[in-house]
């Protein structure tokens, strides 16, 4: 790349990374940014400015392209943005893709995507790595850039990924050693064409796998995917090659023989978690790890915040934090993890699925629905023949709602099934702000929190 010209669209984490890495490569690089210039950490602008970066902002002019060599853009950039460049021929590829030109061969991937459970199975798989004395470095989607370890010259036995589709958008030669696809759902819907068109882009984890590699698959997808090259594995309660969940353990069906495990101590709540470990366990043993890093994980592994997170008991009602839920699948495995009756609270900002799957384990466990933000009506017009349904505007009003309706035994549950950009920076911010909500006024109205008494799950 010594003296090409590159543009680098979106100045977040990824176009970051992806900027120190040209500049390393010897690039003469662009950042083009939405945001103006005012908006941007003045002290990152100014290191970068150092370096010899040029900033473009306040939008994406067409002009940047002129005599670009290279486009790479962020995930979160709409692909419309980069139009003129793909009329130019000028290749666009993210930082993903970028990073990976510039990884050593040896260096074994395991990528993991599906529409939910990414974040969460890609610790499980660092965790038993790391702990049968592997060294591992985690990243892209989740956490680190993937251009960060290359810069850093960072060791590592694998490389363990977070994948988004939008990430996967834009790849040409990425090729993991072991790709995962955990699920397909509806989402992002107002990114794709339609649900076909997001699967796809879904599917390009494997496109490049070879028979030397493996591709680990639910049991039933709800999509049909293009045929892999890959030696495929599958997951589920009913298969003999791969990970197989039998409810309070879960059998690897491997090259090397069958081996059984037990998820006693296991502390995630929820079927979909158990099966998320047990896939983890199957990657890991795959790319080396022991049984004994399996069941230490077991025992050890204690997940994230924001994903049906126990906030406490106040006068015998539950709280629980599932803000991670940003879709309706995600909803959906919440509802199914927990035992009635709940009030649900939902809503955020709409990303065109529908919420019809919602209403039979509405109808079954939920005694009152509170909607909330940009998608309330929606969501109102979708359920309105499952339960008792409350529309307020925003997360304070639903939880005072939710407590002064609430009665000893009941579950009161925020599992958005939407984004949460309609009125918060992420999701994260959406579930502390329910959090310090719950605590700051469920002891005044319910009583004082007893965190003995625990929610009730499957």
């Amino acid at each position: 790349m010594i003296d090409k010209k590159a543009v680098v669209l979106g100045f977040g984490r990824s176009g970051q990374a992806a900027a120190r890495l040209l500049l390393l490569s010897g690039a003469k690089v662009i950042v083009s940014d939405r945001r103006p210039k005012d908006k941007l950490s003045t002290a990152l602008v100014r290191s970068f400015e150092e370096q010899g970066v040029l900033f473009d902002t306040g939008g994406h002019r067409p002009e940047l392209f002129e005599g670009a060599d290279l486009v790479v853009i962020s995930p979160g950039v709409p692909r419309e943005v980069a139009a003129v460049a793909y009329e130019k021929d000028i290749p666009v590829i993210g930082e993903l893709e970028l990073a990976y030109r510039f990884l050593l061969p040896e260096k074994k991937i395991i990528a993991i995507t599906g529409t939910n459970g990414k974040t969460t199975t890609t610790a499980m798989v660092t965790d038993i790595l790391r702990l049968s004395g592997q060294k591992v470095f985690v990243g892209g989607n989740y956490g680190t850039p993937l251009s960060e370890f290359i810069i850093n010259g960072q060791k590592a036995d694998y490389v363990v990924l977070e994948v988004s589709s939008f990430q996967l958008e834009t790849i040409e030669t990425f090729r993991p050693h072991i790709a995962i696809i955990l699920n397909i759902t509806p989402d992002h819907l107002e990114r794709y064409a339609d649900f076909n068109e997001y699967a796809l882009a879904k599917a390009r984890v494997y496109e490049n796998q070879t028979i030397d590699d493996f591709l680990l698959l639910p049991e039933e997808l709800s999509a049909p995917l293009p045929f892999p090259k890959a030696r495929v594995l599958f997951f589920g309660e009913k298969v003999n090659s791969g990970a197989e969940l039998k409810g309070s353990s879960f059998v690897l069906h491997l090259p090397q023989g069958r081996e059984e495990y037990s998820l006693a101590g296991f502390k995630l709540l929820g079927e979909h978690n158990r099966l998320n470990f047990a896939v983890a366990a199957l990657a890991a043993r795959l790319a080396g790890a022991t049984p004994q890093g399996i069941r230490e994980a077991i025992k050890n592994f204690i997940g994230f915040p924001h994903r049906l997170e126990f906030v406490g008991t106040f006068g015998g009602v539950y709280f629980v934090n599932d803000s991670k839920a940003t879709n309706v699948d995600a909803t959906l495995k919440a509802l199914e993890g927990l035992v009635g009756p709940i009030i649900l609270i939902m809503g955020g900002k709409h990303k065109g699925a529908s919420y019809f799957p919602l209403l039979p384990l509405i109808r079954q466990k939920v005694r009152l629905l509170i909607l909330m933000g940009e998608s309330r009506y929606v969501m109102a017009e979708d359920l309105r023949e499952s339960t008792e349904i409350k529309i307020v505007e925003n997360l304070e009003e639903a939880v005072a709602v939710a407590i002064s309706e609430a009665v000893p035994g009941d579950t009161v549950l925020l599992s958005p099934a939407a984004a949460s950009f309609d009125q918060f920076e992420n999701y994260q911010e959406r579930g502390d702000i329910f959090k310090e909500l719950v605590k700051g006024y469920a002891p005044q109205f319910l009583g004082e929190d007893n965190r003995a008494d625990m929610v009730t799950y499957h």
